[in-house]
């Protein structure tokens, strides 16, 4: 992850990951056929791993069915990983923006069959738009707040600070779509 989330997918080299990775060409290619396949397996993993530590902070009552509370509840949740695990959520903030067009789009579609199933119960009724609207809206948002959690991470190194302003723009966040795309009656 660190090797394509540092030099984008063109740039990395298999290489240069099996020395990271501290194996050999031959080991890694038991597992994969093509660089390609090695991108696609860690962007699966690193949902995969997010999503686990999302399951695992779930209250007892269940996530909240109203999506913009769970996507508030799960922004709390998932900053605690951004902090843990800054190498996973660099490589899943570089995949979304990488060079090639055909691993940019595997990543969105990583990223939206992620997010989707995270709201796949929820209950869009009180919207006066369609769930697919709603959920842009809503993907846009951990967008746009996790790649700016990573910058300011990246340049001030202050977690506390950083978390405090995630959470902040989600709660600003949350209220202007309560206030604008729910139905009014």
């Amino acid at each position: 992850m660190a090797e394509f989330a540092e030099k984008g997918f063109d740039r990395a080299s298999l290489d240069s990951i099996v020395r990271r990775a501290s194996i050999s060409k031959g080991g890694l290619y038991e597992y994969i056929d093509t660089k390609e396949d090695l991108f696609d397996y860690a962007l699966q993993w690193a949902h995969d791993r997010m999503g686990e530590h999302i399951n695992a902070n779930r209250p007892e009552s269940g996530f909240p069915v109203d999506p913009v509370l769970r996507a508030l509840y799960i922004a709390g949740v998932a900053v605690e990983f951004y902090l843990k695990e800054t190498e996973c959520i660099a490589f899943l903030g570089a995949a979304a923006v990488t060079e090639n067009p055909s691993m940019r789009h595997l990543a969105r579609k990583a990223f939206e069959s992620y997010f989707d199933g995270l709201f796949s119960d929820c209950d869009f009724s009180p919207f006066r738009f369609p769930r697919d609207r709603v959920i842009s809206i809503l993907r846009w948002i951990l967008e746009k707040t996790r790649n700016e959690f990573m910058d300011t991470l990246r340049e001030t190194r202050d977690a506390a600070s950083c978390r405090g302003a995630y959470l902040a723009e989600w709660d600003f966040f949350a209220s202007a779509i309560r206030s604008g795309i729910y139905r009014s009656d």
